[in-house]
């Protein structure tokens, strides 16, 4: 990720989140190609219907994801300041 004078580095970033869940009738995606960033001093809310995976993404950020569930492909930053 490049930045310009004017624009920081996000707190958090997602960039084409993907979760799938394996059942007996097949795969599904709960998470598909969920992209957002959070800026400093911003709030940020997920909002959608039920079932419509707002909890697997913020479970995927957190890598809490259990089985018969997994995360498939994309990046998540977390800017983390040292002292």
């Amino acid at each position: 990720m490049k930045t310009t004078p004017n624009q920081s580095t996000p707190l958090l970033e997602v960039r084409n989140l993907k979760t799938k869940f394996l059942t007996e009738e097949g795969s599904f995606f709960a998470a598909d190609n969920v992209s957002f960033r959070l800026e400093e001093g911003r709030t940020l809310g997920i909002v959608g219907e039920s079932g419509c995976g707002k909890s697997v993404t913020s479970l995927s950020i957190m890598r809490l994801i259990q089985k018969p569930g997994s995360i498939e492909s994309g990046e998540i930053f977390l800017k983390v300041e040292t002292s």
